[in-house]
């Protein structure tokens, strides 16, 4: 347990590394990808239940969907309901990269559990989602 630490750290600077220079290949940030493929999977979202979906604060969202929209990739919307929110919308650019975006996670995913059975993976992806509410209940 004492490396615990250290093995998310790696695994996360590792991440980090991948996306950022595959992504770089589509003129996008690693930051900018978890965004698009949560608006071209779910268009019309406001932002706040994309702020709940990825479990990012509303102002880093705002910040990033404002540069999402100057480079193109989305469009907002004001909401029919609530006249103060925002609903977004992918752009044809957004949905063209959307597919590269997919296989570049597929391809890391892939390199994360390489030598896992079908049953470790699932295991695996349950135990990380714990782990991952556990970090949310914990650092309050």
């Amino acid at each position: 347990m004492n490396n615990l630490s250290k093995f998310i750290s790696v695994a996360h600077r590792r991440t980090q590394i991948f996306y950022k220079e595959n992504l770089e290949k589509l003129e996008l940030k690693s930051g900018q990808f978890i965004y698009i493929v949560c608006i071209c999977e779910t268009p019309g979202q406001t932002q706040d239940e994309l702020s709940n979906k990825l479990i990012i604060d509303k102002s880093t969202v705002t910040k990033f969907l404002g540069q999402l929209e100057a480079e193109g990739y989305i469009t907002k919307k004001i909401n029919s309901f609530d006249r103060r929110a925002f609903n977004v919308f992918p752009t044809e650019k957004a949905i063209k990269i959307y597919p590269k975006i997919i296989e570049i996670q597929d391809r890391w995913h892939n390199f994360l559990l390489e030598g896992f059975s079908k049953i470790e993976s699932d295991v695996f992806e349950k135990l990380m989602e714990l782990v991952m509410e556990n970090s949310i209940t914990n650092s309050k």
